[in-house]
């Protein structure tokens, strides 16, 4: 089943989905997130989901979910908490990014800017080191943005989806600055279809720093089982979940180096960032969480030795590169800092050349 993407009418609660997917959903093979278990799982970190409520009771987060008034009649929250921390479960293939993350969710009505200040808010309030706006509004206002610079005051990081609706207009808090700005991809590495606002050009396009997977992509639900969803909201939970990871395994970080990470060591295109769709590319958990700095390493590039789907889209690249292109530098570094991690037990810095083509951020 579908999972509605925000409120539901009174009395149309989503119902409990006897589905449950044994194998692993393409967006979890994407990311590489089988990668980055060994280095982080979000443990000791809290994020807040900002909206339409959490169920508690979900198998998935049972035991690290709060708030929310324990209910959620639409399911979006559910769905987007269990991508950011669903746990791992016998004969599941569903798992989400940061499977010991805490989340704790605070509900909100409608699409309005004043209620999304206030959920962001109590978030902050609440602990949280990550707050997920998976709501979103058509308009800002004066305390929606000032919602947004106390978390940055906070050391919290926040985090939301680019667009909203059917033409891709810009969402707030998404459209602000202080926002780490997500948009959507479909399976096939393209923008979300339901995007068309977004390939227009002009003073209207939305802001955007990155991607991640926001078509077909599988979650929990309300009451259990697993339902589909899609849009900027479900792709802006795979870089929360990712910026849970990199906080629990890089604590000293600040919210605002840990939103820098993200965009340095994104997957990109072969033109150049920030993109008007895609920003700087698509999140990249092992490379976030494993990144150096160039000062630190002698150089800022990594890769990852794993294959995994291709996304044949708009940011395919050869996979045959040149010898003489950086895919292949990287791959090189990639081998070297593997090879000293199995002897000397140095840091990771590994993660990413993907056999789908995007090409690794640099770190530097």
């Amino acid at each position: 089943p579908q999972i509605p993407d925000g409120p539901v009418a009174e009395g149309k609660c989503t119902k409990e989905s006897a589905r449950t997917i044994s194998q692993t959903p393409w967006a979890q093979k994407a990311l590489g997130l089988s990668e980055v278990r060994p280095l982080s799982q979000g443990g000791g970190v809290t994020v807040g989901v900002v909206d339409t409520g959490l169920d508690a009771g979900v198998a998935a987060l049972k035991g690290r979910a709060s708030g929310g008034g324990g209910k959620d009649c639409a399911g979006h929250g559910t769905f987007v908490a269990g991508i950011v921390a669903g746990a791992a479960q016998d004969g599941v293939g569903f798992a989400g990014v940061a499977p010991r993350a805490r989340v704790l969710g605070e509900t909100v009505s409608g699409a309005d800017a004043g209620a999304l200040a206030g959920g962001i808010e109590d978030a902050v309030a609440g602990g949280a080191k990550v707050v997920l706006v998976a709501a979103s509004a058509t308009e800002s206002d004066a305390r929606l943005q000032a919602a947004v610079d106390k978390a940055a005051a906070k050391d919290v990081l926040v985090i939301a989806g680019a667009t909203a609706g059917d033409k891709g207009a810009q969402a707030y808090p998404g459209g602000l600055s202080g926002v780490l700005s997500v948009a959507a991809v479909g399976v096939d590495g393209k923008p979300y279809p339901g995007r068309t606002g977004g390939q227009s050009t002009g003073a209207s396009l939305p802001r955007v720093d990155l991607a991640a997977p926001g078509d077909r992509v599988v979650s929990v639900g309300p009451g259990g089982g697993h339902f589909t969803g899609g849009g900027d909201s479900v792709a802006a939970a795979f870089v929360a979940g990712t910026a849970a990871l990199v906080r629990a395994h890089d604590p000293g970080l600040s919210a605002a180096q840990v939103a820098d990470r993200l965009r340095a060591t994104a997957a990109r295109g072969p033109g150049a960032v920030p993109d008007t769709r895609f920003g700087y590319g698509l999140v990249d958990p092992p490379g976030a969480v494993g990144a150096v700095s160039a000062a630190a390493s002698g150089t800022g590039a990594r890769t990852r030795t794993e294959s995994a789907p291709a996304l044949d889209g708009t940011y395919r690249v050869p996979e045959q590169p040149p010898a003489t292109s950086p895919a292949v530098a990287w791959a090189v570094v990639g081998v070297a800092a593997l090879v000293s991690l199995l002897v000397g037990g140095a840091a990771l810095v590994i993660p990413r050349g993907r056999a789908r083509g995007w090409r690794p951020g640099r770190l530097g």
